[in-house]
């Protein structure tokens, strides 16, 4: 066909691969997708380097899951789909009726999902809610692309961590748990191997640079202990960092006079002195610093240990890593807002892609 003659050729996945996919799809249509994705390591180890993501829908709550295997080809995507007799085929996937709209309904009125999302305002004023719902999209995309797969022992050895660390240390306490959370046995499976698979996706990503970068720079791993007081105006800020640079009341009464008499937002921390930026480099105890950020924090320091590499400030610097490779990952992801007008879409869009240096960032959290 001549080059100019406007019409692109079509790029198939091989045969053999297609078949393969098709065999795999009908095996997994009665299976849950924990159990469909350790059975998908058979077909991805038959067709090595080819890259390939199991999606699926769950068509009810309880009810079964529809699975499609999307596999990249040239410069699209190629979508594989098998329905069973009594599923409904992915073409018709795309109707809608009136329900699924409907996501509560109160003495028989019904709760429209453009209701819910106006209610959930809070969203669209703090950036760092909108960034939690994107970094759960970005790590599960992720673990899709390049699995983990944990052996029985691996998922039983996390269960037990899972149940140890929630205090559920009888059978009778983790049952009322899984009540309270309406799952069953399987779903807190699920659960675990999540939570286990974003613990190797984090050691994948950062590796083994904690212990050099603690050693380039120990003072950064300095311990405070702060009383962060959040405000919703600039002004009551401003007065609140002079009444504590000037009253050297302490920080726990301090904390009770700010929240009862001045509507500050006052929390207890432990941060690394590099949390919050080049401002608290000399921060001794008793300083007070800021206010910063866009809803205006005042920071008043309370307790300053020296910095060590143990277990906890390895975790915590291995977290960090992990949060700057997020939000390296957030700058470039296409991120595609289906509610909300496009001011505000927009806004938060910007706010998740602009680099936090400092005591914004610690803010933010």
């Amino acid at each position: 066909m001549p080059p100019h003659s406007g019409v692109h050729r079509v790029v198939l996945p091989p045969a053999g691969l297609l078949a393969g996919v098709l065999a795999y799809l009908r095996r997994i249509s009665d299976l849950e997708p924990a159990e469909a994705r350790l059975l998908l390591g058979d077909l991805r180890a038959e067709h090595e380097g080819t890259p390939m993501r199991l999606v699926w829908q769950r068509d009810h709550p309880g009810g079964g899951c529809h699975y499609d295997m999307l596999i990249p080809v040239g410069d699209g995507t190629v979508s594989v789909a098998f329905a069973p007799d009594r599923a409904l085929p992915w073409p018709l996937r795309g109707s809608r009726n009136s329900g699924e709209q409907v996501v509560v309904r109160v003495n028989g009125m019904e709760v429209a999902m453009e209701q819910a999302m106006a209610v959930l305002d809070e969203l669209w004023s703090d950036a760092s809610q909108a960034s939690r719902l994107v970094d759960a999209a970005l790590v599960a995309q992720e673990l899709a692309d390049d699995p983990v797969d944990l052996s029985a022992a691996e998922l039983q050895d996390a269960l037990d961590a899972f149940r140890r660390a929630r205090g559920l240390l009888t059978v009778e306490a983790t049952r009322a748990w899984m009540a309270e959370h309406g799952l069953d046995h399987a779903g807190l499976e699920h659960i675990v191997a999540q939570e286990a698979g974003i613990a190797r996706l984090r050691r994948r990503v950062v590796g083994d640079r904690a212990g050099g970068l603690f050693s380039a720079g120990p003072g950064s791993y300095e311990r405070l202990c702060v009383l962060s007081l959040r405000y919703p105006r600039l002004e009551a800020a401003q007065a609140a960092a002079a009444r504590l640079r000037d009253g050297g009341a302490d920080p726990l009464a301090s904390a009770a006079a700010e929240t009862l008499d001045h509507g500050a937002d006052a929390r207890l921390r432990r941060l690394f002195r590099a949390e919050l930026g080049p401002r608290a480099a000399n921060a001794a105890p008793g300083d007070v610093l800021g206010p910063y950020g866009p809803d205006p924090v005042v920071t008043h320091v309370v307790e300053v240990r020296p910095a060590v590499l143990d277990d906890a400030t390895r975790r915590g610097i291995e977290q960090r890593l992990f949060e700057e490779w997020l939000a390296d990952r957030r700058r470039e992801a296409h991120v595609e807002w289906v509610w909300g007008d496009a001011r505000r879409t927009d806004a938060v869009n910007q706010a998740m892609r602009a680099p936090a240096t400092g005591g914004d960032a610690a803010a933010a959290r």
